[in-house]
């Protein structure tokens, strides 16, 4: 059990997790694919759907349309810390597809998140824990709605004595240069940067990952920490004492959407529990690989960290 609460806030949408797919179906035509699964996610509700299997104290602020989805998209957010709000209109999906590769692609109709935003958030903060909570902003550029406003919610979580952590996602014009400036304002109010390995070397445009979380870590302010997830090579960090690495869990996923989301809920599940930066990103890989070893994906409990539980076979320091 975590001893700081956890603050997750952003995108709650329906995830449609279909393949594997090869190649796209020409224009009218039609293409059947062999495994299927419908459940909640977003980048946010991913992350507090782990946070709960972890047994942390935890809750999602988010919110859903006023259809039939957000019946089930509600439904696992009941907890005293989750705070859901129904907007009128229609919720947002994701249909994933996953390739024989292991990587996957999106389409995405973003549905209620276009209205969710800096208001609707801080309202929904009005009685939350905040002072000493450790708080994930995740998703942002999903979030039409909030992204004018995503640095003004992290200065006023910061502001309330919470521990800031932003994960921004891919940016669907790209990575220009007004996309690099506006993530790297949202960076210096946020003490850890949680990017895959696309994305840090996109925000840097660096091409190789270490580079370019470094690159970072001596642009943004001295006490904050560039976490990069690499997947099937596992994470590393670029903070104030140098590189730490993790290794991932060997396994071999048919379904990867969401790993870098039950990463996010390992690592600072653990931090609430007093880890170090070492063990919170060996916590991280170790929970993505368990999350994403099932398909469909399971809801039961999952270990979390324990002092002297994690071994570090591959870790290294510099």
């Amino acid at each position: 059990m975590t001893t700081r609460p956890i603050c997750v806030l952003g995108n709650l949408n329906a995830d449609l997790v279909m393949g594997p797919l090869s190649d796209w179906p020409a224009p009218g035509t039609e293409a059947f694919l062999d495994r299927c699964d419908f459940r909640a996610g977003g980048s946010a509700g991913n992350t507090a759907l782990v946070l709960h299997r972890l047994g942390a104290k935890a809750g999602l602020v988010s919110s859903t349309g006023d259809d039939d989805l957000a019946v089930m998209l509600a439904e696992p957010f009941y907890g005293p810390l989750d705070r859901i709000v129904r907007l009128t209109g229609r919720t947002g999906i994701s249909v994933g597809l996953a390739h024989p590769d292991g990587d996957r692609s999106f389409l995405s109709f973003t549905g209620h998140l276009d209205h969710t935003d800096l208001a609707l958030m801080r309202g929904q903060l009005a009685d939350w824990p905040l002072d000493g909570a450790l708080a994930l902003v995740s998703g942002g550029f999903a979030m039409p709605g909030l992204r004018p406003g995503l640095r003004a919610l992290l200065d006023h979580l910061r502001l309330e004595g919470a521990e800031t952590a932003i994960d921004p996602g891919w940016p669907g014009d790209g990575w220009t240069r007004a996309t690099r400036a506006e993530v790297l304002g949202w960076a210096k109010a946020a003490r850890h940067l949680l990017l895959n390995d696309k994305e840090v070397t996109g925000l840097a445009d660096i091409p190789d990952p270490l580079r370019a979380a470094t690159a970072l870590r001596d642009a943004l302010p001295h006490d904050t920490i560039v976490v990069v997830k690499r997947g099937a090579q596992g994470a590393l960090a670029a903070g104030p004492d140098g590189i730490e690495t993790a290794p991932a869990r060997d396994c071999a996923p048919f379904d990867t959407v969401g790993a870098g989301d039950a990463f996010n809920a390992g690592y600072l599940a653990a931090l609430a529990s007093g880890a170090d930066l070492r063990d919170a990103l060996a916590a991280g890989t170790r929970t993505a690989g368990s999350v994403i070893s099932a398909f469909p994906r399971d809801t039961g409990p999952l270990p979390g960290w324990r002092p002297n539980a994690t071994q570090h076979p591959a870790s290294d320091r510099r």
